[in-house]
C-alpha cells in the first residue's frame, strides 16, 4: 500500500530477484575495489626504480645516537631502516619482488592444476585415479614443513620460490577443476557429442573449457592471496629471497629484529602484505557474488 492508496504486488519471482541483484551489486564493488588496490599496489611496484636504489646506505639519515630515521625525514618520506637505506624504496622494490613470484607461481600451479583437473575429470577410469591419488598425496602434507624440506632441495632464490609455491598449490586447482570438470562431464550435450563422434580433446576446447572461466578466475583470486603468503613467508624464514635483495619476507624479517627503535622499517612491509592478500580477497569475494550460481555466505555478510 503506497501513500496514494495504490496498492503493489510483489510477486515471489521478483523478491527473490532482489537479493540476488543486491548480492551481484555488492560484488561488483567488491572486485573493483580489489582490482584498483591491486592496480595501485602494482604500479608502485612498476615504478620502484624511481624511487632510488634499495641497496645505498644513507648514512646522513642516522641520528648522532646512530639511530635510523623515522618517516618524514628530509629524503626519506618511510625514513630509513636500521643501517640507513631508503624504507620507500626497498619497499618498493620489494613489493615488486613479491608480485613478480606471485604472478608466476600462481601462473603456473592453477595452469598445471588445471591440465590435471581436466584430464582426469574428462577421461576418468585408470588415469583418474592415478592423477587424483597423486593430489591427494600432496593436500595431505603440511604447507610450512613441506615447503621449508622443498626449499632446501631447489635452492634459494626467486626461481626457487616459485617452484616451491607451484608444487605447494597446484593440487588445490586440481582438485575443484577436477569436481567441476566431473560434473559438466554428466552433462547431456557432452554425452551427445561424444556420441556423435566429436573428437574429445574439442570436446573439452568447445563445451569444457568455457565453463570453467569463472572457477578459474576465483582460483586464481583466492590461490594469489595465498602465494604471496607463503611467498613473503619463504623469504622471512630464510628459504625464499636473500637479503640484501629486498622482498617484503626479509624485509619483515629485518623490521622484527630492530622494531624497538625502528618499528616503521616492520610496519611498512606489513602494511604492504596485508593490502597486497586483501586485494586478492576483495576480488575474489566480489567475483563469487556476481556467480548467479554461487549460494555460498560470505564472511562479507555478517
Amino acid at each position: 500500500m503506497t501513500g496514494l492508496g495504490v496498492t503493489t504486488t510483489v510477486t515471489p519471482k521478483a523478491a527473490a530477484h532482489r537479493p540476488a541483484a543486491a548480492r551481484a551489486s555488492a560484488g561488483r564493488g567488491l572486485w573493483v575495489t580489489g582490482l584498483l588496490l591491486l592496480l595501485a599496489l602494482g604500479l608502485l611496484a612498476l615504478l620502484a626504480p624511481l624511487t632510488g636504489s634499495p641497496y645505498r646506505i644513507h648514512t646522513e639519515s642516522l641520528t648522532a645516537q646512530g639511530l635510523p630515521g623515522g618517516p618524514g625525514t628530509p629524503g626519506h618520506p618511510l625514513g630509513t631502516d636500521a643501517i640507513g637505506r631508503d624504507m620507500l624504496a626497498r619497499a618498493a622494490h620489494g613489493l615488486r619482488s613479491t608480485l613478480v613470484i606471485a604472478a608466476v607461481a600462481n601462473l603456473a600451479s592453477v595452469g598445471l592444476g588445471t591440465v590435471v583437473g581436466l584430464v582426469a575429470g574428462f577421461y576418468r577410469g585408470w588415469i583418474d585415479q592415478v592423477l587424483m591419488r597423486t593430489v591427494d598425496v600432496f593436500l595431505s602434507v603440511p604447507t610450512v614443513l613441506s615447503g621449508l624440506a622443498l626449499a632446501s632441495i631447489v635452492g634459494q632464490g626467486r626461481t626457487g620460490a616459485v617452484v616451491v609455491i607451484t608444487a605447494l598449490y597446484w593440487a588445490w586447482t586440481a582438485r575443484l577443476v577436477h569436481g567441476e570438470v566431473t560434473r559438466l562431464r554428466a552433462r547431456g550435450w557432452v554425452e551427445a557429442a561424444l556420441a556423435h563422434g566429436v573428437p574429445p580433446r574439442t570436446v573439452l576446447r568447445r563445451h569444457v573449457l568455457p565453463h570453467l572461466s569463472t572457477i578459474l578466475l576465483n582460483i586464481a583470486a583466492l590461490n594469489g592471496a595465498s602465494v604471496v603468503v607463503v611467498g613473503a613467508g619463504l623469504s622471512f624464514l630464510g628459504a625464499g629471497i636473500q637479503p640484501p635483495t629486498p622482498e617484503l619476507g626479509n624485509l619483515l624479517a629485518d623490521g622484527s629484529n630492530s622494531m624497538m627503535y625502528a618499528p616503521h622499517a616492520l610496519v611498512v612491509p606489513l602494511v604492504l602484505v596485508i593490502a597486497t592478500v586483501l586485494s586478492f580477497v576483495l576480488i575474489a569475494e566480489g567475483l563469487n557474488r556476481r556467480n548467479p550460481l554461487s549460494k555460498r555466505h560470505s564472511w562479507l555478510d555478517a
